[in-house]
């Protein structure tokens, strides 16, 4: 089976130390229960400036980072980097006299750490196989949460939509699919939702503050003037999530999934008594839901 090369990004001011490490990779196959056999290959980056722009820039599979820089030093330079690349694996590189912080690394993310002075090539290789596979199967472990966790809450919103509106909507006002009947106000709404969901997020971060309940009333009155019911507001719920999460970063994913199922609450909420003023005798919409609505 030919071995897959594996780009590796070494952040080590020292040229020396960076050559050896080079010397003891070349040419060696690394096997195992990886997929497939691997070959190593480093390039060296001496400072911490200097990596975050070759992160940016290069597509790389590991990185061993030595936690004293000419520009960082200590926990920080993990905390600094491991927050600009949380899909790949990370190596901590210490000397003796901070082995403790890199302990600290591994427990805040780092897959390994290896102690400069005592590194040979065995070493070096099983810490990376190892740490190639620890991430991978994190990773798969991961994904798996994330969907049961994503289940879990649109199992919570099918049951309230089932047993909310859908007799109203369905019997008394004759809906049909938003995702279906207007593709386009389906999309209009969902890029809403992104900008009401970024918001809140800031808010959280930022403490700053918007109206966001007066823009769900009205998102929420818009779609009720076009006839939207419960099972709409699901679909629009995870349009909004799968636009907004990013990609292997499980932590943010969550608080967006969290504040993501705050908005969906609060416009199902919304709706609700939208349809229960109209069963009253009200009217359903407003004037400006009007300039919302797409198709025939």
């Amino acid at each position: 089976m030919q071995a897959r090369m594996v780009k590796g990004l070494l952040v080590e001011d020292d040229v020396g130390f960076a050559g050896l490490l080079n010397e003891w990779l070349d040419g060696v196959v690394i096997s195992g229960s990886v997929p497939q056999p691997i070959t190593i290959r480093l390039t060296q980056a001496e400072s911490l400036e200097k990596a975050m722009m070759e992160v940016d820039s290069g597509a790389y599979d590991i990185l061993l980072v030595d936690l004293n820089l000419p520009d960082s030093r200590g926990l920080s330079t993990f905390e600094r980097i491991s927050g600009r690349i949380s899909d790949i694996p990370v190596i901590v590189l210490s000397g003796l006299d901070d082995e403790s912080l890199a302990i600290q690394a591994v427990r805040s993310g780092a897959q390994d750490y290896l102690v400069k002075n005592a590194i040979d090539g065995n070493l070096l290789f099983r810490s990376i196989r190892y740490a190639l596979e620890r991430f991978a199967l994190h990773q798969e472990l991961e994904r798996a949460r994330e969907a049961e966790r994503r289940q879990r809450e649109l199992g919570s919103l099918e049951r309230l939509a089932e047993r909310g509106l859908s007799q109203i909507s369905a019997q008394m006002l004759g809906l049909q699919g938003l995702k279906e009947g207007y593709p386009d106000t389906f999309e209009q709404m969902v890029a809403r939702l992104a900008l009401a969901l970024g918001k809140l997020l800031r808010m959280r971060t930022h403490k700053v503050f918007y109206d966001l309940s007066t823009e769900m009333k009205q998102i929420a009155s818009e779609l009720g003037f076009i006839r939207c019911g419960p099972r709409d507001v699901v679909d629009l719920y995870t349009a909004t999530l799968k636009k907004c999460e990013t990609p292997g970063n499980y932590e943010k994913n969550e608080t967006v999934h969290e504040e993501c199922r705050y908005l969906a609450f609060e416009l199902m909420g919304h709706l609700v008594f939208c349809y229960r003023s109209y069963a009253l005798g009200g009217q359903v919409g407003t004037t400006s839901a009007k300039r919302t609505r797409a198709g025939p």
